[in-house]
């Protein structure tokens, strides 16, 4: 039974190298117990990140919804996730130096525990063409896998990232958990796993860990079993009023910065500044707005553990800025992650913008 269960989680290992999809239009199904989440992986070829070219996932199927998408292998990518009724639009960019390996998003999905039986989603995935006059591009995208869950679900990581040292609990939550089971995090040495019950599972790590974006597994007795991504959990300080911004999920790059500039784009008709705090201490961001010669403003704003916020800069700055060319100089008390927001009402888009290191 041993030998089976590795096999078992080796073949969702195995999932980690997908088989290739060119379609133009591919549809996805995912069987999702009531109460429980799936993920879908979409990887870019590396155009996608060098233009912010949408992604667009039409959900099609009842009593489910998009709850959080990430980026996956390039920890200097970044990406917005618009979701817009019954889709999701997301746009990623990467450094003019490009990324070390192909950026990948994860789209979690989650059926409503009203729902009645394990449900059957489909996902229509489109890649956007750069061209306006053209619908898609077949092939912007190269590689299209799920990971599907069947009776068993895995719900959260806990936590889900962060730089984690070794002895580190990491808790598995979610559903048809066996006593017996087995766990495996991607590159990730246990030092013991303990089954708690069947919605909890507690894992003791045995080396220091980035856990943002591994690929984590459980295999039972019975060879039922699940996987998933783990991703960071924050909890929002609350939307902004504008809402095409309250609608957007910023996906932020993993690296935390002291100090940073954004420079506001002259299109588009809004800009924002994103935040997020992946650590356990809470840092003040202050953030100064120059003309180019000097600095015209600055707020603050303060960041508990484990938080996030998107605001648009009239937002931070009531009394009114200069408007495109300035620069925003944000520091942080304590490292955080930062992303610009490019939006256009017009045609409710949001690109992200990465931060620029400050000027000396």
């Amino acid at each position: 039974m041993a030998r089976a269960r590795d096999g078992f989680l080796a073949a969702i290992l195995a999932l980690s190298v997908p088989s290739t999809v060119l379609a133009d239009d591919p549809v996805v199904s995912l069987q999702v117990p009531p109460g429980a989440t799936s993920q879908l992986r979409v990887v870019l070829p590396p155009v996608i990140p060098q233009e912010p070219t949408p992604i667009i996932i039409d959900q099609v199927g009842p009593d489910f919804g998009v709850v959080g998408v990430m980026q996956l292998g390039a920890p200097e990518a970044a990406g917005t996730a618009v979701i817009d009724g019954d889709s999701v639009i997301i746009r990623t960019v990467s450094p003019p130096s490009g990324v070390s390996s192909d950026p990948m998003i994860a789209v979690t999905v989650a059926v409503s525990d009203q729902a009645t039986e394990v449900a059957t989603v489909n996902l229509s995935v489109a890649a956007s063409a750069l061209d306006p006059a053209s619908s898609s591009l077949p092939g912007l995208f190269n590689q299209i896998d799920s990971v599907v869950n069947g009776p068993v679900s895995i719900t959260q990581v806990l936590p889900g990232g962060g730089l984690l040292p070794a002895g580190s609990l990491v808790a598995l939550v979610g559903s048809g958990f066996q006593p017996g089971a087995q766990v495996l995090i991607d590159g990730v040495p246990a030092a013991s796993t303990s089954w708690v019950d069947s919605t909890r599972i507690e894992v003791v790590t045995a080396a220091e860990t980035q856990l943002d974006g591994k690929l984590v597994t459980v295999a039972n007795p019975d060879l039922t079993g699940a996987a998933c991504f783990s991703s960071l959990r924050t909890t929002d300080l609350g939307a902004s009023a504008k809402p095409l911004l309250a609608a957007t999920t910023a996906i932020f790059p993993l690296q935390t910065l002291s100090k940073a500039a954004f420079a506001a784009p002259a299109n588009g008709t809004f800009f924002a500044l994103a935040l997020q705090n992946p650590g356990a201490a809470e840092s003040t961001v202050s953030v100064e707005v120059s003309d180019g010669t000097s600095v015209v403003a600055s707020t603050s704003l303060l960041l508990p553990p484990l938080t996030r916020v998107s605001r648009e800069v009239s937002e931070l700055f009531p009394g009114g800025i200069p408007g495109g060319g300035s620069v925003f100089l944000l520091t942080a008390s304590v490292p955080v992650q930062m992303l610009g927001l490019n939006g256009n009402e017009n045609d409710v888009s949001v690109t992200p913008v990465l931060p620029a290191p400050p000027s000396p």
